[in-house]
């Protein structure tokens, strides 16, 4: 009955998982829509002690509206007065460079044709800051871009309004299925998961806010063309391991060498990655994640492709939550032998 059990459990998560891979495109609307009404129930569960329910989710909405126009308004025109800036120094930069690759080719006696290397990065980069200041217009005069966008931005809120309306209810639902003894140890695993959930997904916020926000000071009192855009770059993708240093502080960098022609500004960008990077991995990350939910970096990159590669947008969203969740869940088992050995004995057949 065991193995009977097993096979089926293995038979549904293949059918549930090959059903996500059908229909991924429609379900990235929905799925964020559960991850905002999952982030937001404690919220409207502590709003409800002192007003109607309807009204607790309401104000919850217009609390994080409210922040995320507070924060595009504010920082989607300085990224684009910097890029706009960048883009108009970049001949200086691409002449520089181009001096220095030249003086190096000459010392090394490598055929390379003078200028060749830095024109093509010219180019390179050009394309690439045209197209970021193009993206939002592009996306708004393009009739698809705006449908999906306008779906998008309507269906979200509009989901999670009922899912938070509605989500002990929905939870009592689901519960009412199962059997006692099946109930009672569901109700303990989701517990646990959302426990670990919760501090992964607020932890890891507050250590990627952190992030970006050294790097933007450090480069920012640097003074390179790029400081804001390449902090908020490193704040976004401090997730992956070394992304944020690969992605953030080595453009900054080279920005550095080529904007100033010293060491000092260099130097200054290099102690800005090494104490951002050391306060965010070694100081707030155990802090803030925990110590059962720590993911390994190699698990970390495994499942942000394999989740992209297998559902797209919605399967790197997912990616990073699951591995936390199963990572701690097998911290807990290392650590607790008593609740090792409990799962380890065979259930009782009714």
């Amino acid at each position: 009955m065991t193995s009977l059990r097993t096979f089926a459990l293995l038979g549904s998560l293949f059918i549930l998982g090959l059903t996500f891979y059908l229909i991924e495109g429609v379900l990235v609307p929905f799925v964020l829509a559960w991850v905002l009404a999952y982030l937001l129930v404690p919220w409207v569960d502590r709003l409800q002690a002192r007003m109607p329910r309807l009204l607790a989710i309401v104000l919850a909405f217009l609390m994080v509206f409210i922040g995320i126009a507070i924060l595009l308004l504010g920082l989607i025109p300085a990224l684009q007065g910097q890029i706009t800036r960048f883009l108009a120094t970049l001949p200086a930069y691409a002449h520089h460079l181009s001096l220095t690759l030249d003086a190096l080719a000459t010392r090394l006696h490598l055929p390379i044709a003078p200028g060749a290397v830095a024109n093509h990065l010219e180019q390179q980069v050009r394309h690439l800051g045209t197209h970021l200041l193009e993206a939002p217009s592009a996306l708004l005069n393009t009739a698809t871009g705006m449908i999906r966008l306008a779906v998008l931005v309507a269906l979200v809120p509009i989901v999670s309004f009922y899912l938070l309306r509605d989500w002990h209810h929905l939870s009592a639902g689901i519960e009412s299925f199962l059997s006692a003894p099946a109930r009672a140890s569901l109700k303990a695993f989701l517990q646990s998961s959302d426990r670990v959930l919760r501090r992964f997904i607020h932890g890891q916020l507050l250590v990627m806010l952190a992030i970006g926000v050294g790097y933007s000071l450090g480069f920012g009192l640097t003074g390179i063309n790029l400081g804001l855009v390449l902090g908020v770059l490193a704040g976004l993708v401090s997730v992956v391991p070394f992304a944020s240093f690969v992605l953030g502080g080595l453009p900054a960098l080279l920005l550095a060498m080529l904007q100033f022609h010293d060491l000092t500004h260099p130097l200054m960008i290099l102690g800005t990655i090494g104490l951002t990077e050391f306060v965010g991995n070694t100081i707030l990350t155990p802090v803030l994640v925990g110590r059962f939910v720590q993911v390994h970096p190699a698990v970390v990159l495994l499942s942000i492709f394999a989740g992209g590669a297998l559902y797209g947008i919605l399967g790197m969203l997912l990616a990073l939550p699951v591995a936390a969740s199963v990572s701690a869940y097998w911290g807990q088992r290392i650590s607790d032998p008593q609740a090792a050995a409990a799962d380890a004995q065979p259930a009782a057949d009714p």
